[in-house]
């Protein structure tokens, strides 16, 4: 008995050796700084986590609450948390001591000297896979990982609806702005249209010219009309994505906040910040995050491969009462052992063990390449965001001094046509300039909107495992 227990804490000791696994981390070249332009305004130091609420919107908010709750695609991703938990949970179980109450009865004779009888046991039985290599602690790490991977995938799921939620509702708040501009510019080429007709009558226009006018004024109602479509889809997805029956939805959107404020101020341009350092501000992306743990688990899981083709140990012991019963005798006594300890080295099906082994390695190959590739989309998607934003700065500025020259042009047009200096033609084309330069204007914040949502998500969207490595461990 000494020298079994011996052997078993040799072994034991020997469990603190394992194979040789890759590396849980890859180097990968990065920039030391952005090549893009800053943002103008450095942005603010909050978290992201808080971002949504910074628009002082309580419909937003809440309709990106509902979005999520009612998302398909978050469903399933916090299904896969709970799955590998219960992997994770599985792993521990299988590869730690194992111990099992059993009870069994039997009637017969085992022994020549032994009547018929009746044999009743209850007890303990314990078993116990010694990892000699590490291949126990490996599992576990490589479940932690996977665990790790599928919690990133959640909030990665949850960054996504937010935003598609958010730019939907914005596209939509916007896209009433653009119906009230299309209103007036198709009231507009009405008003030429019905001018150009009387003034035919009279014979001061001419048939073609007329006809032109017609011809704008019909085009400008159907981009009405299909201006005011894209608006009820917009209506309808809002509808589908949140869950809320439509006609709260067009109530609520009628009570929403005013837009003006956000682009006013700089208010929006000061509502993220971008890090200098790239390694930083790559660090809370959940799809990085992930890639990362993917990593970490096909390392574990090749020298668990590795360790399949090297010798076992296992270990066995059970505690037992037992009552027999027979001959017109009853006894009671109790049984215990410690083993068989055994060693095992796989013999047949070796080439099956090694193609496991290759199989392993060449994912974990795959692993690193995908690792590498997120890292560089990760800054190209953070460097082609700020890009956008330095282009719709520049742009803003163009569209507000062509806003404010139109909107001269036609305050001029306006004054000449009422002392008799210009006709209702040119006070109409002057108009209808004005209004397609709003109608830019207007189409301009909602791609700033879209950029800045694209930037939150290529910044994580809040999601920092360093600084709460707790968060998805259980989404419950």
């Amino acid at each position: 008995m000494k020298r079994m227990l011996a052997v078993a804490a040799s072994a034991a000791l020997l469990s603190a050796c394992s194979v040789t696994r890759p590396p849980a981390d890859v180097p990968v070249d990065l920039p030391t700084t952005w090549y893009a332009p800053p943002l103008a305004h450095q942005g603010s130091t909050e978290q992201l986590t808080a971002w949504w609420s910074r628009f002082d919107d309580p419909v937003l908010s809440d309709w990106i609450a509902r979005a999520q709750a009612q998302s398909p695609t978050v469903a399933s991703a916090r299904a896969q948390v709970f799955a590998a938990r219960a992997a994770r949970l599985g792993v521990e179980a299988q590869t730690g001591p194992q111990a099992n109450a059993v009870a069994s009865a039997s009637r017969g004779v085992t022994d020549p000297t032994t009547p018929l009888g009746t044999t009743l046991s209850a007890g303990v039985q314990a078993s116990w896979a010694i990892g000699l290599w590490g291949e126990t602690q490996a599992r576990r790490d490589s479940a932690q990982a996977q665990q790790d991977a599928a919690g990133a995938s959640w909030h990665e799921a949850r960054v996504l609806v937010a935003s598609e939620l958010a730019q939907l509702y914005f596209a939509q708040r916007l896209c009433r702005e653009q119906l009230s501009v299309a209103a007036r510019d198709r009231d507009s080429r009405a008003v030429t249209a019905q001018n150009s007709a009387t003034s035919e009558r009279a014979g001061l226009t001419a048939p073609a010219v007329a006809a032109l006018a017609r011809a704008s004024g019909a085009e400008s109602s159907a981009r009405y009309r299909q201006q005011d479509e894209t608006c009820e889809r917009q209506v309808k997805s809002l509808t589908a994505l949140t869950g809320v029956p439509e006609p709260e939805v067009r109530q609520r959107l009628a009570g929403a906040p005013g837009l003006p404020a956000l682009f006013q101020s700089g208010r929006l341009d000061r509502m993220l910040s971008v890090n200098a350092v790239p390694a930083e501000v790559i660090r809370q992306r959940p799809d990085v995050y992930r890639a990362q743990r993917e990593l970490v688990a096909a390392s574990e899981d090749v020298g668990v491969a590795k360790a399949a083709l090297l010798p076992g140990l296992s270990l066995s012991g059970s505690l037992l009462r037992n009552r027999f019963s027979g001959g017109g005798s009853e006894r009671t006594f109790n049984t215990w052992s410690v083993g068989p300890l055994t060693l095992s080295l796989p013999l047949l099906g070796r080439d099956s063990l090694r193609a496991s082994r290759d199989s392993a390695q060449a994912r974990y190959e795959a692993a690193a390449v995908a690792y590498a590739a997120t890292l560089r989309q990760a800054v190209a998607e953070v460097e082609q965001a700020l890009v956008t934003l330095s282009s719709l700065r520049e742009r803003v500025a163009s569209t507000e001094t062509a806003v404010a020259g139109y909107d001269q042009s036609l305050k001029g047009t306006e004054a000449r046509y009422r002392v008799g200096l210009a006709n209702l033609n040119e006070l109409e084309e002057a108009r209808r300039l004005k209004l397609n330069a709003d109608s830019g204007a207007v189409a301009l914040q909602q791609e700033r909107i879209n950029a800045w949502i694209q930037l939150y998500v290529a910044l994580g969207g809040g999601f920092d495992p360093v600084n709460n490595p707790d968060a998805f461990k259980d989404p419950s």
